[in-house]
């Protein structure tokens, strides 16, 4: 066949490999490995393209075709398999630069090779081409021999790059394996003798780790690679080896030491060093070099308050620091022969207050930023996970993700990517999922339930002129909330509308998503997958008989007002602008007679939350639980254009004393004799932390959120008695209305502990409304208890989201807040 029937180019791409180590391999078994058909992607908006080529290679090989670039980009995702791609260069939708450009992004170019095809000779479209990694480049018309040859060679070098992998792979894995054991026989040799054993090793191995990961996420001062990290956990297990040369009387002593017997206890860290120093090995040994370090120091304080040295600051090795908090931490969490265990979070605390000495406050963040991931691995570790073997796969899964093993490292990336993809759908229904590509920025949206109008399609995120599905607001939100997860906190979920203009559709969802970070040492952000939900409750209304536009004549509006009567226990038309109920004549015009709105409800002032204001202000529709003090209310909020005035359709259904309603997948009765009762804190007159569970969908619209906690509070109660504990928790939550919107909601969140959700706040105002807040707590005098001046630590974040994640970022800073006492941090 002669090339002339098709105008294009072909250029190379392949990874380059010191050849001098291929003498390892045997090139039989290469080639009888590709015998098994290696898979190639034909990339071309031609079909008769596509079939010349597949014909120039004949039936060796297994073909994927794909019509144009987008394309090409699902199907490098769904597939793992793919060893070669012909990809031509101009295509609609995204060109052959543009998929390349995507392969870079996503770290595919540096393994899979590219054969690029092109009718274009220019010496840009060259120069371009070889800055995308070509390293060749063949102009038709050619030899179909030639062409042939040069895949075979591609695909051989692949094979070649796969089987070195593999052999190193397994090589490092035996290595570790039989280190990891022999290390942990030896520490649970150390630790039998103090009762310790076991579990403490793998305590402190499981924190030093994940508390590493976290720091090199956050800072690049450490320089640790993912081996550092491996090698840093592994030689934590012989932290305590000097206490083999501790008495038993006073290792396993079940009360306080003496001045003298504490003094030997302190030697272990000089005695362990010495050990590992004296060892026949030499000392440069990186991990004897660490365990030494590790050994000496790890009950060093940042402060200079620690020993055997008292080294300050950075002085003390990384490795000492990242145990010397693991330590801790187990210390306070397990048993002792001198003192039970504290909970998670009063340990905590106990670190973060310096309690048990300073640390470097960049590994407290880390402490709090991975505290769930530390309870949830120890509690796996506890239940007899084998640590040890998942050390040894994890570092022979970081060589394979590594520059030197692309093919390899690629295909573990994307497997377990697909992983957590499939065990986040299978959790979800069948509905309406996306899958966003953070490389290409492209979403795609799948429907299974028939409700949109297509089944599904591909979006391009980063042309703002077409993607309108996501409002801009809705899309920043929900960026910031994937942006601000981990890989170990990957979830979000926050209410969104979902959007059609162009067929006219749109509807109010609740958002299930999950971000995809990379397995680096540093996770890159990958994308992220999503269901979208109906937002639904049991206590279901009819159906407003208005059009979706809200915009009605006055004459339409009162004759469907007259029916809705029939069905809902309030209806009303308002200004919430003005706090009115606007009444329509018979003949549809306004009526000049206007009363208060919030009266219905028995407030006697402007409502909290108001619903229908922000209907008005978002030209939606919303509900919300109304609560008064003798019923409680399901309550629509429309907004309608009456005429050409803007106002609020408020619909009303009064529950019965009996209500069912699920809420967060359980099932609760909804009392509605008690009112408020059921949301709100006996003590303090605050929300109750139900109605923050409850509401959350409402409640995730808030600007901004803080954490509130009062210092001392222990202390007050132990001096003064609960009574007195009681009127100080009112006095804050009083002190804490009184200086907000009543827009604005308070809920108690537990003990001490108050969040404030802040409707609409500008930013520069946010601190200092928490500044005064503040300042009143303590200047403010309790009725009869004018003894007693409490303060308040309180940490902030502004325009957070979702909830979970801006509650979980404020109590952090309020942590940093408590260090000093009655101070704000945002």
């Amino acid at each position: 066949m002669h090339a002339d029937a098709c105008r294009n180019t072909i250029c190379f791409m392949r990874p380059v490999i010191n050849q001098s180590r291929y003498l390892l391999l045997d090139r039989q078994e290469v080639l009888a490995r590709m015998k098994e058909k290696s898979t190639i992607l034909i990339v071309d908006d031609s079909e008769l393209n596509r079939t010349i080529l597949a014909d120039i290679l004949g039936d060796e090989y297994n073909f994927i075709e794909a019509e144009n670039g987008a394309r090409a980009i699902e199907l490098l995702r769904a597939h793992t398999d793919i060893d070669l791609i012909l990809l031509d260069m101009v295509m609609p939708e995204m060109n052959g630069f543009d998929v390349l450009t995507a392969m870079n992004n996503n770290r595919q170019i540096e393994d899979i090779p590219v054969v690029m095809i092109s009718a274009e000779n220019g010496i840009e479209h060259i120069e371009r081409a070889y800055d995308l990694g070509v390293i060749d480049y063949i102009s038709r018309p050619f030899d179909c021999m030639v062409v042939r040859r040069r895949v075979v060679n591609a695909l051989i070098l692949a094979a070649k790059q796969k089987r070195l992998m593999r052999l190193a792979a397994e090589q490092i894995y035996e290595k570790e394996k039989i280190s990891d054991l022999m290390i942990n026989i030896f520490s649970h040799i150390v630790e039998f003798r103090n009762g310790e054993s076991g579990p403490h090793v793998l305590h402190i191995r499981t924190i030093t780790e994940v508390l590493l990961n976290r720091l090199v996420q956050k800072t690049d001062r450490y320089s640790l690679t993912q081996e550092d990290i491996q090698l840093i956990s592994s030689a934590s297990a012989l932290h305590d080896i000097g206490k083999v040369s501790i008495p038993d009387e006073i290792i396993n002593k079940p009360g306080k030491l003496t001045k003298e017997e504490f003094e030997i206890m302190k030697s272990h860290t000089t005695v362990g060093a010495d050990i590992l120093h004296d060892l026949p090995f030499s000392n440069e040994e990186p991990l004897l070099k660490t365990a030494y370090e590790i050994a000496r120091w790890h009950h060093e304080r940042y402060d200079g308050r620690g020993y055997p040295d008292g080294l300050t600051g950075e002085e003390i090795p990384i490795a000492a620091q990242v145990v010397s908090v693991a330590d801790v931490y187990d210390a306070l969490t397990s048993v002792r022969c001198y003192k039970s265990a504290y909970d998670h979070e009063t340990a905590l605390r106990m670190i973060v207050n310096g309690e048990c000495g300073t640390f470097n406050p960049l590994l407290l963040e880390c402490l709090l930023d991975a505290s769930l991931q530390i309870r949830e691995r120890l509690r796996e570790a506890n239940e007899g996970y084998m640590h040890s073997t998942a050390h040894t796969q994890q570092l022979s899964t970081e060589m394979m993700l590594k520059q030197a093993t692309p093919q390899v490292g690629r295909s573990i990336q994307a497997l377990e990517t697909e992983r957590i993809k499939t065990d986040f759908f299978a959790k979800q229904s069948c509905g309406i999922q996306f899958d966003y590509d953070a490389a290409t920025r492209t979403i795609s949206v799948t429907d299974h339930t028939d409700t949109l109008p297509f089944g599904s399609r591909l979006y391009d995120a980063a042309d703002t002129e077409k993607f309108t599905i996501f409002s801009k607001d809705d899309l920043h939100r929900l960026e910031n909330a994937l942006y601000v997860t981990t890989r170990d906190a990957p979830d979000v979920s926050m209410p969104i509308t979902l959007r059609f203009p162009e067929n006219g559709w749109e509807h109010e969802y609740m958002l299930a998503a999950r971000a995809l970070w990379s397995s680096d040492a540093k996770p890159r952000y990958l994308g992220a997958v999503g269901q979208f939900r109906e937002m639904q409750t049991d206590i279901m209304l009819p159906e407003m008989a208005l059009p979706d536009s809200g915009a009605v004549t006055g004459r339409q509006l009162a004759a469907s007002m007259e029916g809705m009567s029939r069905i809902f226990d309030v209806v009303r038309l308002v200004d919430p602008k003005r706090g009115e109920i606007l009444q329509l004549n018979a003949d549809g015009t306004f009526s000049d007679r206007v009363l208060p709105c919030s009266p219905v409800w028995n407030h006697g002032k402007r409502c909290s939350r108001c619903i229908s204001r922000r209907c008005m202000e978002e030209k939606t529709r919303m509900s919300k639980l109304e609560l008064t003090d003798e019923c409680a209310y399901q309550l629509i909020s429309r907004y309608l254009l009456v005429d050409g005035r803007e106002c609020v359709l408020e619909l009303g259904s009064r529950l019965s004393d009996s209500v069912w309603v699920t809420s967060g997948g359980r099932q609760f009765r909804l009392d509605a004799s008690h009112g408020e009762d059921f949301y709100l804190d006996p003590v303090t007159g605050a929300y109750g932390r139900r109605y923050l569970e409850d509401q959350q969908p409402e409640l995730e619209k808030a600007e901004a959120l803080a954490v509130i906690d009062i210092d001392n509070f222990k202390e007050i109660n132990d001096e003064y008695g609960h009574l007195a504990g009681d009127a100080v928790l009112r006095h804050v939550a009083n002190v804490i209305l009184s200086r907000v919107n009543i827009a604005d909601t308070l809920v108690r969140y537990g003990g001490d502990e108050f969040v404030l959700l802040l409707s609409h706040i500008p930013a520069e105002k946010f601190r200092s409304t928490l500044e005064r807040i503040r300042g009143a707590v303590y200047t403010t005098e309790i009725p009869q208890y004018e003894n007693i001046h409490p303060t308040v630590s309180i940490g902030g974040v502004y325009q957070a989201h979702p909830l979970v994640e801006a509650i979980r970022r404020a109590d952090k800073l309020m942590y940093w807040a408590k260090q000093k006492r009655n101070d704000v941090q945002t």
